[in-house]
């Protein structure tokens, strides 16, 4: 097994190095960096890439990647991890989807602001450009990858892997048997929506040959240890699939592979009382959720218009017209 070399970094066989990687410099010099995990095996094996936090209000996806790569023994390792815990530390700062001072002091300056929107990214561009631009190599240094997230502050979803568009070539089929190989249970091989858009992370990672797949989990803005210990489980499950580490995979009892999200919104403003659970399979028709105005009256039934799974609901206690409610996958 070779020496593991990145960002100026050398990690012999069988070792484990914590570092930093600058990234930015703000203006009154502060460097922003990067942390970095690099774990390097005794063995052949592949080189994973596993990112998460590149949303700020992303907490649950930072610490179930870094307790998963906790457990790990280098010395049981085959094959090599190049983790970056924080991917857009900016948006961590500011517990938001996104690095909210940059952006406000220069909105135009700042679109695209969304780090994940903007690979390959570009090492001239604005901070989000920049940093997609590191990360990316990064990424193309390694011959898969895995993307960690939670959705936005006010949603919730069940374990979820949401697969690149499938007509990206024999690239595309390596990440949706890797998706397999993590065993949440969930799978999206969606066709349309920001999932499968140019620019997004596991988009542009696969069609740089690098399978890459998204991983939602949990609720933005907080940190559910259930969702942490099963999130944890799901990324060892990955490893143990690619006989990078010893132990028996924990399968689950189906795997629902979906062809596409179904978003529901509200057609009035009011409190949001959901009325099924996360993950239930629901018919067309069926009532999923009740709005009421603030002087307490029904404003609204919410129902299902196709049969689905309830893969994603909001936690947010009112909803305005126009927001997101619930959200179906469709087998």
């Amino acid at each position: 097994m070779d020496d593991l070399t990145l960002e100026g970094f050398t990690v012999a066989p069988g070792q484990r190095l914590k570092a930093r990687v600058p990234a930015l410099e703000l203006a009154d010099g502060t460097v922003i960096s990067l942390p970095l995990i690099l774990i390097n095996g005794v063995r052949p094996g592949p080189r994973i890439y596993i990112g998460a936090g590149i949303h700020g209000d992303e907490v649950n996806s930072v610490a179930l990647v870094t307790r998963a790569l906790a457990t790990i023994d280098p010395a049981q390792l085959a094959g090599s991890v190049v983790c970056v815990p924080v991917q857009q530390p900016l948006a961590l700062q500011a517990d938001h989807r996104l690095p909210l001072a940059q952006y406000l002091k220069s909105p135009l300056d700042q679109v695209p602001a969304d780090a994940w929107t903007c690979f390959p990214g570009d090492a001239n561009g604005n901070i989000a450009q920049v940093i997609a631009a590191k990360l990316f190599g990064m990424i193309t240094q390694c011959d898969v990858a895995l993307d960690v997230h939670t959705p936005t502050r006010g949603g919730k979803y069940v374990p979820i892997a949401i697969l690149p568009h499938h007509g990206m070539g024999a690239h595309a089929k390596r990440a949706e048997e890797l998706a397999h190989l993590l065993a949440t249970g969930w799978i999206v091989r969606g066709e349309r929506g920001m999932y499968v858009s140019e620019g997004i992370l596991c988009v542009e990672a696969t069609r740089a040959g690098v399978p890459c797949f998204t991983f939602e989990i949990g609720e933005g803005g907080r940190l559910d240890m259930d969702f942490v210990e099963t999130g944890t489980q799901c990324v060892l499950n990955l490893l143990r699939g690619l006989d990078m580490i010893p132990g028996v995979r924990v399968e689950p009892a189906v795997t629902h592979v979906m062809r596409d999200f179904v978003g529901i919104r509200a057609s009035h403003g009011g409190v949001l009382v959901t009325e099924v659970k996360l993950g239930q399979a629901v018919s067309r028709g069926q009532r999923l959720c009740r709005i009421f105005d603030v002087f307490g009256d029904l404003a609204e039934e919410v129902l299902a218009p196709v049969d689905g799974l309830f893969v994603r609901a909001t936690t947010l206690g009112t909803v305005s017209r126009g927001e997101r409610v619930a959200t179906l996958g469709v087998l």
